[in-house]
């Protein structure tokens, strides 16, 4: 079965290399309103032709429904690219267990975010067990909560992820996801504000980045 980020490259990849095919043949004038209609046609094409594995397809069918709205103004080119560029670093079909090893998360890249959140004020709590729903009190302050068996879990001994581990977070999101992929790492939403920690949204990291759905972009790519 396909992995949904190796799929997702694929997609994306081949979109962007159809649309310059299509503009080296002249066929598609070089401009963002052309562009963004070819794409919109295209995700439509490849949703009717079943190109694809059935694990992108909620997301094709996303774009389609955003394409069908949004007309000119979809910017699908733009999100393709930022998804590429994002996953470039996940190592892709055929290559060996030393890059996947080499390209996966590590305790020490989350330590430096932690340090960096805590810089600019954030309240960073990682020393408590999170096994059932509780309230965290902040008093305002943007909070990070990080399960202590669960991060124990996350990481082998040699500090290497090979579990899933979830953030909980109240916050300036977007500055937290591009803090994260500015240390290499990939946010995952499960949920923007309800999870087992009053207040706070839950995302996940995944090891190698390589998550189950699409990752909340970064605004600094």
């Amino acid at each position: 079965m396909a992995t949904f980020y190796q799929e997702i490259y694929k997609v994306v990849s081949q979109g962007l290399q159809e649309l310059s095919d299509s503009q080296q043949a002249g066929k598609t004038p070089k401009n963002p309103v052309s562009e963004t209609l070819y794409l919109n046609a295209w995700v439509t094409k490849v949703i009717k032709q079943q190109r694809y594995d059935h694990v992108v397809g909620k997301t094709l069918v996303d774009w389609q429904k955003q394409a069908r709205s949004m007309g000119k103004n979809a910017q699908l080119k733009n999100q393709f690219e930022q998804i590429k560029s994002c996953y470039e670093v996940i190592p892709q079909d055929g290559e060996s267990a030393d890059t996947i090893q080499a390209n996966n998360l590590n305790d020490a890249q989350l330590k430096a975010l932690y340090e960096q959140l805590d810089e600019q004020d954030w309240l960073v709590t990682t020393e408590y067990e999170v096994n059932r729903k509780v309230t965290h009190h902040t008093d305002g302050q943007a909070s990070l909560v990080v399960c202590s068996a669960q991060y124990a879990a996350a990481f082998d001994e040699a500090g290497e992820m090979v579990k899933p581990l979830s953030l909980f977070v109240r916050g300036d999101v977007r500055a937290l996801i591009d803090l994260a992929y500015a240390q290499g790492m990939l946010l995952y939403k499960v949920t923007d504000y309800k999870s087992i920690v009053k207040y706070h949204g839950e995302y996940k990291l995944f090891p190698c980045n390589a998550g189950t759905h699409l990752p909340e972009l970064p605004n600094n790519q």
